[in-house]
């Protein structure tokens, strides 16, 4: 399999719907958290983009699905933000049904990234998605994220509060910052080592 460099972004897809969605025969790498989390942000580092993933302060501001095709060898999917968010409780309900048949459905799907911000910790809801990710044996990997953020002590809780949700395991989370591209590179190696074995 050709090296994959993250440079080239194809085919930015966005999707309301899932029955508007196809397959396109590559793997899929997942991306979500809770609204505001930093995930555009991330997903800017990772392809080395400015503004391919669009950010805003406001919750709740990604509703679609988006596929990037990243050198022709795997689709990053950006999914919109579980938890919080100014949206009515009806597009609060059709979002979450958007994930559900996502990750349910996709043939595709090798792994998911769950992003937590790292100043706030796990919340229920994370909790919550993780399990469902668990009884549906979807692969996974935590990513902490603004991570410049937080100081020492509060990254050590931080592992505290992966280990009391017995989350540990062989998957010890990526500590991130968009800002300083802190642990960009490991991601970046997951990606490439998850997509080689599926090759």
């Amino acid at each position: 399999m050709k090296i994959l460099n993250f440079k080239t972004v194809d085919n930015k897809l966005s999707f309301k719907n899932y029955n508007e969605l196809k397959f396109y025969g590559l793997p899929e790498i997942c991306f979500t958290g809770r609204s505001n989390v930093g995930k555009s942000s991330l997903i800017n580092a990772i392809t080395n983009r400015k503004s391919l993933a669009t950010t805003s302060s406001r919750p709740g501001h990604t509703k679609k699905i988006f596929f990037y095709t990243i050198d022709k060898k795997f689709i990053l999917v950006d999914l919109p933000g579980y938890g919080y968010a100014r949206v009515s409780k009806k597009k609060t309900e059709e979002i979450s049904g958007l994930i559900f048949l996502y990750l349910t459905k996709r043939p595709y799907l090798k792994k998911v990234f769950i992003l937590i911000d790292s100043r706030h910790g796990f919340k229920e809801s994370d909790i919550n998605f993780i399990e469902f990710l668990e009884t549906n044996k979807i692969l996974f990997k935590i990513i902490f994220t603004k991570t410049d953020k937080i100081s020492k002590k509060q990254e050590e809780l931080l592992i505290k509060g992966f280990e009391i949700h017995k989350l540990i395991k062989d998957n010890f989370p990526f500590f991130t910052s968009s800002k300083t591209k802190l642990g960009i590179k490991d991601i970046k190696k997951q990606i490439i080592n998850t997509i080689s074995s599926n090759d």
